[in-house]
């Protein structure tokens, strides 16, 4: 009976610093974990972490800045927005030439935007699943600090009220920097007056709400529209001059970080594959000095060296154990991706197929939460060029024939409608909504269509109307 109990209790004890491992390391892309690994080895004496020596041009190959990552313009047309033994863990393949040493790499450690609103969220009373809310709403804001979707995107990819999205949208937006995860800039500068204690009928609100747009027509212009004084008016704007149009504007951006592929899609001999590349250069096994120490007698050892001996040999056993798991689960999220949208690479963009986290995740059968950490801040190589993970997911809709349109596929549709539309009769949004049905098969709403346009920053039809 003893041992019954015994066998039941030691699986939740190993469980449970295995897991914190996992969601540790699951987020991190190449260059966090390789940061990670070498505190982790500095650390714990069983583990050993071995840098090769590579070529400079194998690693110009391997590293890139955002400034030279290739994103075709068909393909982004909007910003962007876990069986190895576990002994050992390689990253990478020695490749001597004229030799560089990876330790002398640097990675720029600046606050992201990211971290500062999480930081900022866990000081505030959110229940646990707005906090999972307001992660998947800062994990889709672009580089201006707008969210680069529709809470109605989000809304029907996780299954939660719209109201509820709205109301974790409305906390993020009034964090610092005021205004982030706004929609668009109207909406971003109202927070920001509100935020300063200007009400509804304020001068400077009223200008942002009604009249944003009228504002390069000049301080008479607007005097008029508004029945105020252009002294008045004169103040109103040089309020909503000192306001930030930009959020992110002083947070890094993905411009200036190194990126590292994490996966590789290509096509061989006909068929697909996937790869999980190995940029790191440096292995991770367990030191044999103290394995073997550990393996021998300890009775000559204090008892709390030993105990202390067994403990790091257990974490290092855990790490490893993680690695491989990582690794592994990185694999099956990246070839279920990849089977989901071959078509995307054969014919084009619009041929993007919806998937969202919960698809992703019956078809890898892993939880949701295990797919959005291992999707985020992760990216891949394509012959397309090198996206971002997150790109291939989105939802969308169903046609008559019972296929799937996603929305960025639409997104893409509508930008080909207006850009070839006859500029001197722009298409309405309704218009433009009535074309989308008609090519797609797919009724989409007009406010859907203005959402979107809006998202790909395309002016409305009084602005693209040439005279």
């Amino acid at each position: 009976m003893e041992v019954k109990n015994q066998l039941k209790l030691v699986p939740q004890l190993l469980l449970t610093p295995q897991l914190k491992l996992l969601l540790k390391v699951l987020p991190m892309n190449t260059l966090e974990l390789q940061d990670y690994l070498l505190e982790e080895a500095n650390n714990n004496p069983f583990l050993e972490v071995e840098f090769k020596d590579i070529s400079i041009e194998l690693l110009r190959k391997q590293t890139k800045s955002m400034d030279e990552v290739h994103l075709n313009e068909e393909v982004i047309n909007e910003e962007v927005d876990w069986d190895f033994g576990y002994d050992k863990y390689h990253f990478g393949e020695e490749e001597p030439e004229e030799e560089v040493n990876l330790l002398e790499r640097t990675v720029k450690a600046e606050e992201s935007l990211a971290d500062y609103l999480l930081w900022q969220l866990n000081l505030k009373d959110v229940s646990e699943l707005d906090k999972r809310i307001a992660q998947y709403i800062i994990g889709n804001l672009d580089d201006r600090g707008y969210l680069s979707v529709t809470p109605e995107d989000i809304s029907k990819d996780t299954g939660l009220p719209l109201g509820r999205i709205e109301r974790v949208r409305n906390i993020i937006k009034f964090l610092d920097p005021v205004g982030v995860a706004s929609l668009n800039l109207k909406e971003c500068l109202l927070a920001q007056l509100e935020y300063l204690g200007f009400k509804e009928d304020s001068l400077p609100y009223r200008i942002v709400k009604e009249y944003l747009e009228e504002i390069p027509k000049g301080i008479e212009a607007l005097s008029q529209l508004l029945k105020s004084s252009p002294e008045e008016v004169e103040e109103a704007l040089s309020v909503i001059k000192g306001l930030e149009p930009y959020p992110a504007r002083n947070f890094r951006s993905v411009n200036h970080l190194s990126v590292v592929p994490d996966l590789r899609f290509y096509e061989e001999d006909g068929e697909w594959k996937v790869e999980v590349l190995k940029q790191s250069q440096f292995e991770v096994k367990l030191n044999n000095y103290y394995t073997q120490l550990l393996k021998r007698s300890l009775k000559g050892l204090p008892k709390q060296t030993q105990e202390y001996l067994r403990e790091k040999m257990r974490m290092a056993e855990t790490l490893l154990k993680a690695l491989d798991y990582r690794y592994t689960t990185l694999y099956r999220i990246g070839k279920a991706i990849l089977d989901h949208q071959k078509e995307f690479f054969e014919k084009g963009p619009k041929y993007l197929k919806p998937l969202t986290l919960r698809m992703l995740a019956e078809e890898t059968n892993l939880h949701e939460s295990t797919v959005s950490r291992v999707v985020s801040q992760k990216y891949v190589d394509t012959p397309l060029g090198i996206l971002p993970l997150k790109y291939f997911l989105s939802w969308g809709y169903v046609k008559s024939s019972g296929e799937g349109v996603s929305s960025k596929a639409i997104m893409n549709y509508l930008k080909e409608l207006i850009e070839k539309e006859d500029k001197s009769k722009p298409l309405s949004d309704a218009e433009l909504a009535k074309e989308l049905q008609k090519r797609l098969g797919v009724k989409i709403a007009r406010r859907t269509v203005t959402k979107y346009r809006e998202m790909l920053n395309i002016p409305s039809i009084r602005e693209r109307k040439k005279k």
